[in-house]
């Protein structure tokens, strides 16, 4: 990717500026929801960037991303064949994107510039920082939907704010705002409305003199003091449960009342 290019897949914008690779999520009209062609794109451009000092991902329009997109699910339940083949592929590609986030070799930067729920928490979550803007909020979702946690929820937001407090979010399905993101350690900036690209340039600034490459050689000292399975296979554990649950006739019910309240 050359270091003026700019390209619109229809679903994500990229953009290299300064050697700053520009992830721009473009699906505002659906709150950037997670479909195959999007996560494609973003696995694209992560794959094919090279010569870059950091990565911004954000959102475009009054969302950063409402996860998965409940009516692409929905629409396959009829087939539960097709129903399991696409939450594979959706569940499958968010865990490679995140996996890529995690090796990219120089600072990654989550501007969550809106809110933020289901397993889009798990690109913000693959960040070394996360700006948020004051007026936004995170919110799993899960147990309203039926679905079980993707996206990082378990494999890794634990690390941030401790397995209790993880397990409680996700059973009662709280909302939690900016300000509550940052006094747990979620989140390492609140951003008020209107202040988000000065703050990016401030933290790109920051970042100018310092050796990218020490983000990559810091993850990977710090995941191999984790216990247990590695985030790719705490990510797959994630995605199993994700399929034994989505095919589900009360999660099917549980899909039916989310999009009629949504109309």
């Amino acid at each position: 990717m050359s270091a003026a290019a700019a390209t619109s897949t229809g679903t994500v914008r990229t953009e290299v500026r300064g050697g700053v690779l520009w992830l721009v999520l473009d699906r505002p009209h659906r709150g950037n929801a997670l479909v195959p062609d999007l996560l494609d794109a973003c696995l694209d451009a992560l794959d094919t960037a090279d010569d870059i000092r950091a990565v911004v991902l954000t959102g475009a329009g009054r969302a950063f991303s409402s996860g998965g997109d409940v009516g692409e699910f929905r629409a396959r339940t009829d087939d539960r064949e097709a129903l399991l083949a696409y939450s594979e592929r959706v569940v499958g590609t968010l865990n490679q994107v995140i996996l890529r986030l995690r090796d990219m070799p120089c600072p990654v930067i989550a501007a969550v510039n809106g809110p933020v729920t289901g397993g889009s928490v798990g690109l913000m979550l693959a960040a070394d920082t996360i700006l948020m803007d004051a007026t936004a909020f995170i919110q799993p979702y899960y147990a309203r939907m039926g679905f079980a946690p993707d996206g990082g929820w378990t494999a890794l937001m634990p690390e941030r704010i401790g397995r209790a407090r993880t397990a409680r979010w996700l059973a009662f399905d709280e909302r939690l705002d900016a300000r509550k993101a940052l006094a747990i350690g979620l989140v390492d900036r609140v951003v008020e409305t209107g202040g988000m690209d000065a703050e990016i340039d401030r933290q790109l600034a920051a970042l100018e003199p310092l050796d990218p490459g020490l983000a990559l050689t810091s993850r990977r000292l710090l995941d191999a003091q984790i216990a247990g399975p590695d985030l790719a296979g705490r990510l797959d554990r994630e995605k199993r449960e994700f399929l034994d649950r989505i095919a589900r006739e009360d999660t099917r019910g549980r899909m039916n009342a989310f999009l009629a309240g949504a109309k």
